[in-house]
């Protein structure tokens, strides 16, 4: 992980995908998969050509397929239809590609059917999500405590060496992506039981304090992300306790700490901008003391055109 000279770097950073031109972007000109009339994820140039393959030898063919757009045969016309296209295509590909080693046996819903009340057009493995740009969603916990003593300090997680992902970087106290059916709320409570031990009665407390958005890739592919933020402040005589393997600790550290460590490169991007957007909600990175305020703010809150949980767009 690189350092960083300033919290817009560290920003910049976890929102990577370019503004404006593609031009000159590193992994080429991406493909858009559109849905009534809505782009609802891209295919980046160097899978495209194992797409059309898989799509010349299926019969019937599960896509149209153009240089410049990606859409669904007009058989493919229902979300379990939708669902076990892609499905298929995923399981023809775990063994080849290498974003799918990571596979989790976890359904992410992919949106743009305004036919439906949950506008959700199908559902697919979370893994797969890079590999066809899908717009995903998630929940990010700050856990902290405040005290006269010590003033404000913020839970922080060290990710098992173990991890698929970012093993060893520092982490949110709690954070995971909503699965299939399951709401914002729930996952919270979910994720705090089983990274964190924090029982439903306190993980109850835990507020929705807002949203960041941001765009990102990775050797697996495009990451357009959306994450719920949760504040939830613990009692001080609460220490929370890894449970299901996928932190190795936990700490709690005063702001200069958070502050020092995310400069250093030690965090997760996306959830070094998490904690970033908890500093400017609670007064300790200003605009009086930070003079890129507005770029940092500006960019954890990116507009994502791609379908979302609203049935209704603007």
């Amino acid at each position: 992980m690189p350092t960083f000279n300033s919290f817009l770097q560290v920003v910049q950073h976890g929102d990577r995908y370019p503004y404006g031109s593609l031009e000159h972007f590193e992994l080429g000109i991406p493909v858009p998969i559109v849905l009534f009339d809505r782009v609802i994820g891209n295919v980046l140039p160097d899978l495209f050509p194992r797409l059309k393959s898989y799509n010349d030898a299926c019969s019937p063919a599960p896509f149209i397929i153009s240089n410049n757009r990606i859409e669904f045969q007009s058989w493919v016309d229902s979300f379990e239809k939708r669902t076990e296209v892609i499905k298929t295509m995923m399981d023809s590909w775990r063994p080849h590609v290498k974003a799918l080693a990571g596979w989790r046996n976890e359904l992410y819903p992919v949106y743009g059917d305004p036919s439906r009340d949950d506008n959700i057009a199908f559902v697919m493995e979370r893994a797969a999500t890079p590999l066809l740009g899908i717009s995903t969603f998630g929940v990010h916990v700050n856990a902290y405590a405040r005290d006269e003593e010590h003033g404000l300090r913020m839970w922080v997680a060290r990710r098992a060496l173990t991890k698929q992902t970012w093993p060893g970087l520092l982490d949110n106290c709690v954070a995971g992506g909503i699965s299939y059916e399951y709401s914002t709320k729930a996952t919270v409570v979910k994720e705090c039981d089983e990274e964190a031990s924090i029982p439903t009665s306190i993980a109850e407390t835990a507020t929705n304090v807002g949203m960041i958005s941001y765009y990102t890739y990775t050797e697996y592919g495009l990451q357009p992300e959306t994450q719920y933020i949760f504040d939830l402040c613990l009692p001080n005589d609460f220490t929370p306790t890894p449970k299901d393997g996928e932190v190795d600790c936990f700490y709690l550290w005063d702001m200069d700490q958070v502050k020092k460590t995310i400069l250093n490169g030690e965090w997760k991007p996306n959830c070094a901008l998490v904690a970033i957007d908890f500093m400017i909600r609670h007064g300790i990175i200003t605009a009086d003391n930070e003079p890129n305020f507005i770029d940092i703010s500006t960019r954890l809150h990116r507009r994502l055109e791609f379908p979302n949980p609203q049935k209704t767009y603007c």
